[in-house]
């Protein structure tokens, strides 16, 4: 068998196991689309060496931004392992990246936790999310708001919120 063939069966495996974990999470990979980045990033004001926590990290790209372009600390969490596996190429081996349930992460820590979940689990943010943040750190999200807590600040559907 030559090596494109090797490649192709590769890429075939990988989408397979995509599609099987998708099927079994229930929540499919929803990158953040390249025009909402900058506003995103420009409402988050990133300081450097702020911690920054990226709950479902997918492919590590908003981390990647988060720690070469604004200097953060970043730790990133993903249950789908392809999507874990790609975050890992991406941001490197000594990268916090861990394929474990979102609704146990550390938080306490974070200055800034990005949150792109679909709206049937933003209430489970709300309840069991947000009671474990300190004052001052900021919930991001994009398209999807928390329920009952009004944002801080938005801007084409990227939403802010502070915990006081």
């Amino acid at each position: 068998m030559g090596i494109w063939q090797l490649v192709f069966l590769g890429i075939v495996f990988l989408i397979w196991l995509l599609a099987v974990f998708m099927a079994f999470l229930r929540v499919p990979p929803l990158p953040t689309k390249a025009e909402s980045l900058k506003d995103l990033f420009d409402l988050a004001k990133i300081k450097p060496n702020e911690v920054v926590v990226d709950l479902g990290c997918g492919d590590g790209r908003m981390l990647q931004i988060a720690r070469d372009q604004y200097g953060a600390k970043i730790s990133g969490w993903e249950l789908n392992p392809v999507m874990w596996y790609l975050a890992k190429l991406r941001l490197g081996k000594k990268a916090d990246i861990r394929m474990a349930n979102l609704w146990t992460a550390p938080i306490q820590e974070a200055d800034i936790v990005f949150v792109f979940l679909l709206p049937s689990l933003m209430s489970k943010v709300e309840k069991v999310i947000w009671p474990k943040l300190k004052p001052g750190t900021r919930i991001i999200t994009n398209a999807f708001i928390l329920p009952t807590t009004q944002p801080t600040t938005s801007k084409n559907k990227i939403y802010i919120y502070t915990k006081m």
